[in-house]
Order: C-alpha cells, then sequence, then structure tokens
C-alpha cells in the first residue's frame, strides 16, 4: 500500500515536471556563441551614406534626417542637431555586439520584439535598416533582432543611448551657429525699443534707430557672441499654453536674418521663478521652450550707443586732400600739400602740421566719453568741419556743438551724439577766426 508520503511526493515531481516544461516553451533558451560577433557585420550600411534615423520608442516616432551635410530633426518638428551626437548614434548602432542567439519556441512579445517594439531605422537612398530594440536583461544584455530576422542578444549599448537618453540632448544648442559667416540682417527689440543692422557688400551699417556706422569692434564682439551662445535646460515641448511662460507677448526678440532670406527669431518669456533672474526662451516658428541665464542673455541685447560709431566720420585721413572748416563768423581752408599742409584763405602759408594731425585725430579716431542717440542740438553749433577727397569732392561734414558745461559734440549727421570733454575742442580753436 502506498503511503500518503510517498503520494504527495509524485504529485510535487509532476507539478515541477509540468511547470519545467511551460516554462521552457514561455521563455527563450539562448545559445551562447563562442566568439563575439557585431550585430551589423561590416560595411552592413555605409555610415556616409545613411541620410535617414528613425527612432521608434514607446507611442513616439523621431525622424532625423541629413540636409546638406547637417542633421535635422523634422518629425514631429524640425529642429537642428548636433552632428557629432547623431554620427554617435551611427557608430553606437554599428558598433553592437551579439553575445548570443535566441533559439526555441519564443514570444517574441515576451522579449520586447513584438509587432510594436522600439526600434531604430537607418536608411540611405537605396537601403533601409531597422534593428528592433527589445527588453534589458541583467548582466548587461538586452534582445535585438535585426529587420524582423532572428532575436538575438546582444550589448546594452545602443539600447541605452537610444531608449534611455532624452534625445533632446542630441540637438545643436547653438542659437545661430552660421551666423558669423551666413547673416545679413539682425534686429534686437527690447518692449519700444529697436536696435536694426544689415549688411550690404560685406559692410554693417545700423538701420535703426537712425541710420549710422556701426562700432566694427563692438559688432565683431557681438555677433561673437551671438554665433557662440548655447541654449539652457529644456523645459517643455508643444507646450499647449505659451502664456505660462509669458511668450504669447514677449518683452524682447533678436532676429537674425541669413543671405537666402531665411529668419530666425527668438523670444525672451518671463522669469522662470520669482527669485530668479533666468527667462523662458523660445525659437519661434519651433514648438521648443527652455531656459536660460540672465547673464547670457544680457551679452544679446547691447544698446544702440554701443554699437555706433564712436568716431566723428568714417573717413580715412590718408583720403583727405582738404578740410573747411566754417563757423558763424569765419571760414578756413586747408589744403594738403605732399608733407605739409598750407592755409589757403591766408595765401597757402605752411602752418603747424602737428595742429592739423590733432584735428584730424580728434575728428576722425578718438573715442568720446559717452555715445547718445538723438537729435542734434543746432542752437548749440560752433562749426562745421568738411573734409574733401583728391578729388575736391566732398567726403563727409562734422557738426561741432559745445553745451553750456563746456563739452563738445561731434555729429556727421547721424544724430548719433558723440560727447568729449571740454579741452578736446582745443584742436579746433586754432582754426577758428573771429
Amino acid at each position: 500500500m502506498i503511503r500518503t508520503a510517498h503520494v504527495w511526493l509524485f504529485v510535487s515531481v509532476a507539478l515541477f515536471l509540468s511547470c519545467f516544461s511551460m516554462w521552457q516553451r514561455a521563455v527563450e533558451v539562448i545559445d551562447q556563441q563562442d566568439e563575439v560577433v557585431l550585430l551589423l557585420p561590416q560595411d552592413t550600411i555605409p555610415a556616409s551614406e545613411i541620410e535617414m534615423i528613425t527612432l521608434n520608442k514607446g507611442s513616439e516616432e523621431i525622424v532625423f534626417v541629413r540636409i546638406e551635410g547637417i542633421w535635422w530633426q523634422t518629425q514631429p518638428f524640425m529642429c537642428r542637431m548636433n552632428t557629432n551626437s547623431m554620427m554617435a548614434v551611427i557608430e553606437r548602432a554599428q558598433g553592437v555586439l551579439q553575445i548570443g542567439v535566441v533559439e526555441g519556441d519564443v514570444s517574441k512579445e515576451t522579449i520586447g520584439l513584438g509587432e510594436n517594439s522600439n526600434s531604430l531605422t537607418l536608411a540611405t537612398k537605396d537601403q533601409n535598416l531597422k534593428i528592433a530594440l527589445g527588453r534589458m536583461t541583467l548582466g548587461g544584455m538586452a534582445y535585438a533582432a535585426v529587420d524582423g530576422g532572428q532575436p538575438v542578444t546582444v550589448s546594452q549599448s545602443l539600447h541605452r543611448l537610444a531608449l534611455d537618453t532624452d534625445h533632446r540632448y542630441w540637438r545643436d544648442i547653438r542659437l545661430f551657429p552660421e551666423l558669423a559667416i551666413n547673416a545679413e540682417r539682425i534686429k534686437r527689440r527690447i518692449d519700444d525699443d529697436v536696435l536694426t543692422l544689415s549688411r550690404s557688400s560685406g559692410k554693417w551699417m545700423i538701420q535703426e534707430p537712425v541710420s549710422a556706422r556701426v562700432h566694427d569692434d563692438a559688432l565683431t564682439e557681438w555677433i561673437g557672441r551671438l554665433a557662440s551662445v548655447k541654449l539652457g535646460a529644456f523645459v517643455a515641448d508643444e507646450p499647449e499654453d505659451l502664456a505660462l511662460f509669458s511668450l504669447l507677448s514677449p518683452r524682447a526678440s533678436l532676429e537674425i536674418t541669413d543671405s537666402n532670406g531665411k529668419t530666425q527669431t527668438i523670444l525672451i518669456g518671463g522669469r522662470v521663478s520669482a527669485g530668479s533672474q533666468n527667462r523662458y526662451v523660445k525659437l519661434e516658428n519651433t514648438p521648443m521652450v527652455f531656459s536660460m541665464s540672465w547673464d547670457a542673455l544680457s551679452q544679446l541685447f547691447p544698446s544702440s550707443e554701443i554699437i555706433a560709431a564712436p568716431t566723428g566720420s568714417g573717413v580715412s585721413p590718408f583720403d583727405v586732400k582738404r578740410i573747411r572748416i566754417a563757423s558763424k563768423y569765419s571760414e578756413t581752408l586747408i589744403r594738403r600739400e605732399l608733407e605739409t599742409w598750407v592755409d589757403e584763405t591766408r595765401g597757402d602759408k605752411v602752418i603747424e602740421q602737428e595742429d592739423v594731425r590733432a584735428l584730424l585725430s580728434w575728428i576722425l579716431e578718438s573715442h568720446p566719453v559717452s555715445v547718445a542717440i538723438g537729435p542734434y542740438p543746432r542752437k548749440l553749433q560752433i562749426a562745421t568741419i568738411t573734409f574733401e577727397g583728391y578729388d575736391r569732392m566732398p567726403l563727409d561734414t562734422v557738426r561741432v556743438a559745445q553745451q553750456e558745461d563746456g563739452k563738445w559734440i561731434l555729429d556727421n549727421g547721424e544724430n548719433v551724439l558723440r560727447l568729449h570733454p571740454s579741452d578736446a575742442g582745443d584742436a579746433l580753436a586754432l582754426f577758428l577766426k573771429n
């Protein structure tokens, strides 16, 4: 007679064998390879020919396309990508190590390789290659399949980059990467204060708030800052309500137009928090909101007075043949003759060269104490100085005024007032005749 204990033993064994059989049918069998190989054999798809990358992650599909050598995200919206980051994705895909092969009656859904699995697709003009990215396991392994083929186990390197990394960090974080070589127009606005510059035949000029020359050194520094400025932290993609970031009616904006007529604009919104000076920023026509520090942003919005040329005129001293100095009471004409200067109004009397050099240096080379943009004070005018070239044609005329406190103002019709100290006018006094 079989004892009860034996019955229970047989039942336990039967249950164990049954469970083992079910587990064996439901769970994969991994044939560990003797030699680790690449998931994508060398030259399967040349990196230099890849023109599109599609990443399917969960319910999201992100498409990247290389256009004229530059990588762009084209779906769900258009934004420029960092070339090195995109090449890293390609290199990571081509460097994935295949560790083993999944054999047996395996459910692809179980290992994350079902119909709606995550995937990375590399495409050239003539070829598409899709890598399905299954679930990751312990021991640094993950499941993958190429073009719907046999499931394999691989290293987790591609899974980590494609699935665990925020793809927003693959974006080009430079605001205006082509500015230094390709910009034709710059417009910055703070409330109602507008500064507009345009470039024609390689020369920059201020168009608003006045038509004036630019300070080349200050402009070069500004363009350098604009070209190198980088985005701050990403806050949101495609937010439903821009009013939350004070970006519906932004207080400030900066527009850059390139030689092809394409304009890129950044909008400056409200503060990130009550105790912070950082601001929300958005690229117009791109549904990305990010934050930037106030220190970085403030460098992008110089005043018009800083960008305006500091000298009284843009004429070169070497181009001047004749100088006409006119005041309310007299007119003086001085002319260059080889290495000397003569006074025409005094019978071509030779005059001190240092006196002429001092006048030219003050008007054409010296920098003022301060610059202001506004109407020229005609009632305070002392004299006008007209420079003529070797063809006897006028090159420019500078108006000279003196304030009640003795300080001098130089303006050549640009309505950019260059303020000089009271003793600067000594260079002019020698040529004014009472």
